[in-house]
């Protein structure tokens, strides 16, 4: 008996490898597929600015006064006062040259500043003024224009007959924050007084005013002159004016 003998044919079988375009830009396998990577993490710098302005700066704030030149002021009878000695009283009086105080950007004005003219900046630099009047002395002393000194005309400003010092328009400043000393006088224990002050408190950027100080004294009465029929001459002290600020200065 024949044996059979089957034969099994295997035939090659190609084995195809299936590729997926997944658009990874790479193969199935991670070969390179000429794609590019992600995009950097890295920050980019877009511009650089210097950021910059010009605003002007407002001149500062300050205290400024302007006054008549150094000189002597020549008190005169008042009106309807004798204007001969015999042995009355005379009252004697002088108003000097105008005076302007001001807060402003600088000196010279003379009429009110406005507003935007200068600045304090902040409310803690702001500082008041006062006006100051410095006696050398209390002393009027008597002579005759042919310059004969005479002691017993001599007289001293005092309690009775102080020389009185006012402010001639300072009414006009009260708004402004002027304060006027209705009390301002020159007497023995007494050379200097503060004719007007204005506070810190009332202070602001346009302060002004003008005025005229105003001199008064009376030649006593029932005084004997050595010489008759002569003109006297009664030289009294010097007085400095003075500006001061702050006006909390001592």
């Amino acid at each position: 008996m024949k044996k059979k003998l089957f034969g099994a044919v295997v035939a090659p079988v190609s084995i195809l490898g299936l590729t997926f375009a997944l658009g990874l830009g790479t193969t199935a396998f991670g070969t390179p597929g000429g794609g590019e990577p992600q995009q950097s993490q890295d920050d980019s710098v877009i511009n650089t600015l210097d950021v910059t302005t010009e605003i002007p700066v407002a001149p500062w704030c300050g205290w400024y006064v302007s006054g008549g030149p150094d000189g002597d002021i020549t008190l005169v009878p008042a009106d309807g006062a004798p204007t001969t000695y015999t042995g009355e009283e005379i009252a004697l009086t002088a108003t000097a040259d105008e005076n302007t105080a001001y807060v402003g950007p600088g000196d010279g004005q003379t009429s009110q500043g406005a507003d935007s003219d200068c600045s304090w900046f902040t409310e803690g630099n702001k500082y008041g003024a006062r006006y100051d009047v410095e006696s050398s002395g209390y002393q009027f002393t008597a002579s005759t224009i042919s310059n004969l000194d005479d002691d017993e005309m001599d007289f001293a400003a005092n309690d009775l007959n102080p020389l009185i010092i006012t402010n001639t328009g300072i009414e006009d400043c009260l708004a402004e924050g002027f304060e006027t000393n209705p009390t301002a006088e020159i007497k023995q224990g007494n050379t200097s007084t503060t004719p007007w002050t204005v506070p810190t408190a009332s202070v602001n950027n346009t302060n002004f005013c003008q005025w005229s100080a105003k001199y008064e004294i009376k030649i006593p009465s029932h005084m004997s002159p050595t010489y008759g029929n002569i003109t006297y001459r009664w030289t009294g002290p010097t007085l400095t004016h003075t500006l001061v600020i702050p006006e909390t200065q001592p």
